[in-house]
């Protein structure tokens, strides 16, 4: 990432350091240039991830590190009001999700200026991909952007220039054919290179456990899913020795209506002074069935909430506050 201006595509286990490899292709870039204070008017770095809360989480985390190096952070996502992309152009570092930056692309030409400064593109949970609907949002915007930067080139190749070309850093924890996005990422003046981390690397192992459900003919999709959220309580009594769980669902809907049912069946609450904590925490929430679950140690995440509940949530689960907490996360499904 750091030694290199090729592509990469980077497959690793969760906590093994992918962000890293993001923030050593950023010093790389920002290193190329000489007068730091002119570093938002003549490049752009684009951070693509699925879902707002990883802009968000990346946003707090890179204006500490990079806006003292003379690099800003703005981010372009649904919660942000940044509609004028010529804002955008005093930021050296745009975190958004392929929805947005597709927008963007469509209508390159109008934010030519824009677009044609962006020399790095950091991609993550690049997996998406794979997905039937969103991944084809993904998939056409990194494709647009590719042949912007062909566009450009043919109409600078009269022109002697030292400008950087665009790289590609995509990774995640979760795609076995790596190589096959490395080759797709190439362009004609760059390869790209495919590097895979063994799962035994992982920094924290994990302990993979499968229950099997029967499901009879007659019980139709809706109705197992839901027999399986009212299992749940006893499953994560059983394996979470007393630690934060989280639980993945499909749909904002099955987001909702999981931790509801938990709420109901089972409490998580430790002691009264924990009991006084989440009374404290639900009466700061704007959703009514998220105050209700919280009282029972029980939370969900998903983006129809608003900012300040999502962010709460995950402050009350880092701190373990919440014992469970059910998040929409459907591309790693």
């Amino acid at each position: 990432a750091f030694y290199t201006d090729k592509h990469l595509a980077v497959c690793a286990p969760t906590g093994s350091g992918k962000t890293v490899i993001f923030e050593l292709s950023i010093v790389r870039l920002l290193m190329l240039i000489s007068d730091l204070g002119k570093i938002s008017s003549r490049y752009k770095i684009v951070y693509m991830a699925p879902v707002k809360s990883l802009c968000n989480e990346r946003f707090e985390d890179w204006q500490q590190k990079f806006e003292p190096l003379g690099a800003p952070c703005i981010q372009l996502t649904g919660d942000s009001n940044n509609e004028d992309y010529f804002e955008l152009q005093k930021y050296t570092i745009i975190l958004t999700t392929p929805e947005k930056w597709d927008r963007v692309t469509r209508v390159w030409r109008n934010n030519k200026n824009l677009v044609q400064m962006v020399k790095l593109l950091l991609i993550d949970e690049v997996h998406l991909l794979n997905e039937e609907e969103r991944g084809a949002t993904m998939e056409a915007a990194l494709s647009r952007m590719k042949t912007i930067q062909a566009v450009l080139q043919g109409e600078s190749m009269c022109k002697t220039t030292s400008e950087p070309s665009l790289r590609f850093v995509a990774a995640s924890a979760t795609f076995p054919n790596v190589e096959d996005t490395a080759e797709w990422l190439e362009t004609p003046n760059c390869r790209g290179i495919a590097y895979k981390m063994n799962e035994n690397l992982r920094p924290v192992q994990l302990r993979k456990v499968v229950l099997g459900y029967p499901c009879s003919d007659s019980l139709s999709e809706f109705r197992f899913d839901l027999s399986l959220s009212y299992k749940l309580g006893h499953v994560i009594q059983t394996y979470s020795e007393g630690k934060p769980t989280l639980v993945f669902c499909a749909t904002r809907k099955s987001v909702v209506q999981t931790a509801c049912i938990l709420a109901k069946s089972t409490h998580f609450v430790k002691h009264s002074q924990h009991k006084q904590q989440l009374i404290e925490c639900a009466n700061r929430m704007h959703e009514t069935k998220l105050r209700e679950c919280i009282l029972k140690g029980i939370g969900f995440h998903h983006a129809g909430l608003s900012l300040s509940d999502r962010r709460l949530m995950e402050e009350m689960f880092v701190r373990t506050h919440l014992q469970v907490l059910s998040k929409y996360l459907p591309h790693i499904l």
